[in-house]
C-alpha cells in the first residue's frame, strides 16, 4: 500500500474527513491536515494520471452527476440571490468537495481498493465514536469539531451497516474492531439525542433484520437486540421519553409549529424553490434568504423581533431551494440512483457467489446490499441535516461506483456507453468459477 502514495493518501484523507481524527492531535490540528492531504492528492493525481486514473471514469453514472451538478450550482450563483456570497462558497469550499469526489472515484480501480476504502469508511465512523464519547463528550447542544449533534448521528447511522460488512468479512482482528466499533456507534446515537439519527438508525435495523445476508433470523435480531441494549445503556435521561413522543404524537414537538422550526423552514424552503425554480436561490443561499426574501422575515421587520438567518436542515430543501428543481433532481439521482445501481446489479450476480463463491466474491455479493442500507441511513438521517454539498455526501456514491466497476468487470458485462453484440441481444456472459 506504501508503494502507491496517492491512494494511501486518499484513504487517510477519507478518515480525516469523516472521522475528524487529526483535529484532535494538537500538533496535527494546527497544520490543517485535510488540506494537506487533499492537496497531497490532488498533485499526486496530476502528476501520474495514468496510473491514478479510472480511464473510464465517465462511464459511471456517479461522476457525470457530479459533474452536472457542478455546473447547475454555478448557475446558481449567477442566477440566484447574491451572486457574491454562492460565488464565494464556490471559490472557496465546493470546488474542493467536487474534486475530493472525483478523487476518490478515480482512486477506486480494483477490488482491493474498494475493500480499503469501506474499511476506512467504517473505521471512520467508529472513531469518531470514540472522539464523541471520551474526548468530546457529545451531548444534544455539544457537536464534534465542524459537526453538530445530528451530523455525528447521520455519520453512525450510515456506518453502521459497512462496519457489519467488515464484521461479517473479516478476519478475527477485523471482527473484533468491528464488534466493538458498533458498541460506540449504538452509545454516540443515544448520547447525541438526535432524533433524525433515531429515525435513520430504525430504518436501517428494519432493513438489516428483514435483508441482512447469509445470517440466520434469529441471529438478526439478536444482533440487533445487542445494539438496542447498548443504546439502553448510555442513554441520558429522557432520551427514550422524547424519542416515543416523536413517533406518537410529532405534532407537539417544537419543529412542527414553531415559525422558525423545521417544518416551517421546509416549506419556506419549497417556496424558495417554486419561486427560483430553474437554479434556485443560489448556492449556500438559504440562511440569507430566510433573513431576507422570506415572508416571516419580512413580516417581523416591522417588528422588534429577530429572525435567525436559518440552514435548511433538510438535504433534500437545500438542494431544491438552492439549486432548482434541477438540482434537486441531480442529486437525488447521484444518491438514490447510487444506490438502485447496486441493486440492480445484484440481481445479475450469480447466488452461488453469496455461499460457495471465493471470498472476494462473498464479498462483492454482501456489499451489493450493506452499501444501499447504508444508503438508507444517510437518505433518512439527510432529511434532518444539511449535508447536499458536504464532502460526506459523496462516499456512498463512491462506494457504490467502485463496487459497479469490479463486479462488471467480474461478470465481463460491457459498459452501459459501450454496447456490444451480446448485450444487443440481450445475453450476458457470465465468467465460470475458475475465471471470476
Amino acid at each position: 500500500m506504501l508503494k502507491d502514495p496517492f491512494r494511501f493518501l486518499m484513504l487517510a484523507l477519507v478518515v480525516q474527513t469523516l472521522g475528524k481524527v487529526a483535529s484532535f492531535v494538537s500538533p496535527l490540528a494546527a497544520l490543517r491536515p485535510a488540506l494537506i492531504l487533499f492537496a497531497c492528492c490532488t498533485l499526486l493525481a496530476l502528476t501520474n494520471p495514468k496510473k491514478n486514473f479510472n480511464t473510464n471514469l465517465l462511464d459511471f453514472a456517479a461522476p457525470r452527476w457530479i459533474l452536472i451538478q457542478a455546473v447547475i450550482a454555478c448557475g446558481s450563483c449567477v442566477f440566484g440571490i447574491s451572486l457574491g456570497h454562492a460565488a464565494s462558497f464556490v471559490i472557496s469550499v465546493y470546488w474542493k468537495v467536487i474534486i475530493f469526489a472525483l478523487l476518490l472515484m478515480a482512486s477506486l480501480r480494483t477490488l482491493s481498493d474498494v475493500r480499503r476504502t469501506i474499511w476506512a469508511t467504517a473505521l471512520s465512523g467508529i472513531i469518531l465514536a470514540f472522539i464523541a464519547l471520551f474526548i468530546v463528550g457529545i451531548n444534544k447542544e455539544r457537536g464534534v469539531e465542524q459537526y453538530d449533534a445530528n451530523d455525528v448521528g447521520l455519520i453512525m447511522v450510515m456506518t453502521i451497516p459497512l462496519v457489519l460488512l467488515v464484521l461479517q468479512t473479516s478476519k478475527k482482528m477485523g471482527r473484533t474492531v468491528a464488534i466493538v466499533g458498533l458498541g460506540l456507534i449504538a452509545a454516540t446515537i443515544v448520547k447525541s439525542s438526535s432524533r433524525g439519527a433515531f429515525i435513520g438508525g430504525a430504518c436501517v435495523g428494519i432493513a438489516l433484520l428483514l435483508f441482512l445476508p447469509g445470517i440466520s433470523i434469529a441471529k438478526r435480531f439478536g444482533s440487533v437486540a445487542a445494539i438496542i441494549v447498548m443504546m439502553s445503556l448510555f442513554a441520558p435521561q429522557g432520551y427514550w421519553t422524547t424519542m416515543s413522543n416523536l413517533v406518537s404524537n410529532p405534532k407537539a414537538d417544537y419543529n412542527w409549529t414553531d415559525p422558525q422550526g423545521r417544518r416551517q423552514i421546509a416549506k419556506r424552503g419549497i417556496g424558495y424553490m417554486m419561486q427560483y425554480p430553474i437554479f434556485g436561490i443560489g448556492i449556500n443561499n438559504f440562511a440569507m434568504a430566510e433573513g431576507t426574501i422570506s415572508e416571516y422575515a419580512q413580516a417581523m421587520s416591522l417588528t422588534d423581533v429577530g429572525v435567525k438567518w436559518s440552514a435548511p436542515h433538510n438535504s433534500w430543501v437545500e438542494a431544491g431551494a438552492e439549486t432548482g428543481i434541477p438540482g434537486l433532481f441531480v442529486w437525488a439521482a447521484l444518491v438514490v440512483g447510487s444506490a438502485g445501481s447496486l441493486l440492480r446489479l445484484r440481481k445479475k450476480m450469480p447466488a452461488e457467489w453469496a455461499a460457495n463463491g471465493t471470498p472476494d466474491q462473498r464479498f462483492l455479493y454482501l456489499a451489493t446490499l450493506y452499501v444501499p442500507i447504508a444508503f438508507i441511513g444517510f437518505v433518512v438521517c439527510g432529511t434532518f441535516v444539511s449535508f447536499a454539498w458536504s464532502d460526506q455526501s459523496y462516499i456512498l456514491p463512491a462506494l457504490s461506483m467502485g463496487l459497479q466497476k469490479v463486479i462488471n468487470e467480474r461478470l465481463q458485462v460491457p459498459m452501459p456507453s459501450k454496447p456490444t453484440a451480446a448485450r444487443r441481444r440481450g445475453g450476458w456472459r457470465q465468467p465460470s468459477r475458475a475465471t471470476a
